[in-house]
């Protein structure tokens, strides 16, 4: 028989509870089954200096005998050392749903569940504002809006039965950073970056703070203790295209376009980018107007085409095109591929809505369109060349169109096919027949000016020239006069 000392039994009574819920987890695992998850949550959470760390998964946990971990020193006792995901099993996720599923960790408290099938505490008040179904029918106790970018609903301490509100009414409530975080911040000021959370979840435990950046309504505490609750996977947020605007064209040619994509979460490495005229491709049978193939390594996040890649065709004019791009992180030293996603298909990422630059002619939402043919080309001259205050200068177009049967041959401007529109930076100049193809213009003051001519052809495309002047005063007459 062991004698066992009774200080030693005091320990061991202490340690009783934890030591059950390991032995529990190692049998059966965690209660909570996880759905198909598109966002793995890690990370950790603050919940006040009693109970401090709330990991969200069991690849982050912080156990064992690492004597400066605080955690590791206080009841409920020295935690014996376990690889993580060995004993306790645990991960928190977000659905392609937008609901949460899984369990956290606390090494006090045990699991913390972000979804069940009981009752939450408002009866389910919340659901209004997720994206997808979120109640006991789904086993759903919180989901995130990526509209306004907040998390809402509950999560639940299984040992004691507490409940955390995620949506709690606070000065910096629980919210992701989505891939606009220069111009919709999440917290301003703060730089937070694509998938990181933020924000304070309330309990009668104390608050759950999700970031340490918005500790004290947002003042930050990270110099005291670095963590935060992200999302690790990569993803992509958003997407855009052609992105070449009036500007551009006018200036480097129509048939060109950018395609550009924003991260959600994760960190790049590398990219590949489909570009065809039909619904679909294939890159092993050439079925695509241009394939990048695999960029890497590369965190560009744009594709411009046209480009000197050996397996990229250039685009043709007033054709609607269809594009796909997939990422690449570094697994160890291996760069593995995200899914395919789809330019328009917004189901495919989170509900977010890629955007068409230039308008929606064919009004399908997962193409693009090219222009239907070059923009003007406005060109004037004018005389006299030496342009004088209070005298009359005429400019003279000599400007070009395209057309449709013709969207890469100059023509040149007749009849309705050009609008013209002459102005110029002297306010007070007189301009006669500003709409057509000459014009005669009076300069009132001496100085540098600006005359501008606006070309818009019969499709509305515009393009401008313009150029600078130095208006001049006239010089007096002089005669000589016989003296008397």
């Amino acid at each position: 028989m062991i004698l066992i000392p009774e200080k030693n039994k005091l320990i061991l009574s202490n340690l009783r509870p934890f030591i059950i819920a390991i032995l529990f987890i190692a049998c059966f695992g965690v209660s909570q089954s996880a759905r198909a998850a598109t966002s793995t949550v890690r990370g950790a959470a603050w919940l006040g200096d009693q109970y401090k760390y709330v990991y969200f998964d069991c690849l982050d946990d912080v156990t064992g005998n690492q004597l400066d971990v605080t955690g590791n020193l206080t009841p409920p006792g020295f935690l014996f050392y376990s690889v993580p995901c060995t004993n306790t099993v645990h991960h928190v996720s977000i659905d392609s749903n937008s609901n949460f599923s899984g369990d956290a960790w606390n090494y006090s408290l045990g699991l913390i569940s972000f979804a069940g099938s009981a009752t939450v505490p408002d009866g389910y008040g919340f659901n209004s504002h997720c994206p997808n179904t979120c109640n006991s029918s789904n086993s759903c106790w919180a989901c995130y809006d990526p509209t306004d970018q907040k998390v809402y609903g509950w999560a639940r301490v299984d040992g004691t039965e507490d409940w955390l509100r995620l949506d709690s009414a606070t000065t910096t409530p629980v919210m992701n950073q989505n891939w606009d975080y220069l111009a919709n911040s999440v917290l301003p000021g703060h730089g937070i970056l694509p998938g990181d959370f933020v924000g304070d979840a309330s309990s009668g435990l104390g608050w759950l703070s999700f970031n340490c950046e918005s500790e004290f309504g947002g003042a930050g505490n990270c110099a005291a203790r670095p963590y935060k609750v992200y999302i690790s996977n990569l993803q992509i947020g958003h997407l855009s295209a052609p992105n070449w605007n009036y500007s551009e064209a006018c200036s480097e040619g129509a048939l060109k376009a950018v395609l550009k994509w924003n991260i959600r979460s994760g960190a790049q490495a590398g990219y590949e980018v489909v570009v065809n005229d039909d619904p679909s491709f294939a890159t092993s049978t050439g079925e695509y107007i241009c394939w990048s193939g695999v960029k890497t390594p590369s965190v560009a996040s744009q594709y411009i085409i046209p480009n000197t890649d050996v397996n990229c065709h250039n685009l043709d004019y007033n054709k609607n095109y269809y594009w796909w791009v997939r990422l690449y992180y570094l697994e160890g030293e291996e760069y593995k591929p995200t899914a395919w996603y789809q330019f328009g298909a917004a189901d495919d990422h989170n509900g977010l809505l890629d955007e068409q630059t230039n308008g929606d002619p064919d009004s399908n939402i997962r193409t693009f369109t090219t222009y239907r043919h070059e923009f003007t080309e406005p060109y004037f001259t004018w005389s006299p060349l030496d342009v004088l205050v209070g005298t009359s200068t005429d400019f003279v177009s000599d400007s070009q169109f395209y057309t449709d049967a013709s969207p890469a041959s100059p023509q040149s401007c007749f009849g309705s096919y050009c609008d013209y529109f002459w102005s110029t930076t002297d306010a007070e100049a007189v301009i006669s027949n500003p709409t057509g193809v000459t014009t005669s213009i009076i300069f009132f003051h001496a100085t540098g000016t600006t005359i501008t001519l606006r070309l818009t052809d019969s499709d509305n495309y515009v393009c401008s020239m313009f150029t600078t002047l130095r208006i001049n005063y006239g010089l007096p007459i002089w005669r000589e006069v016989k003296a008397e």
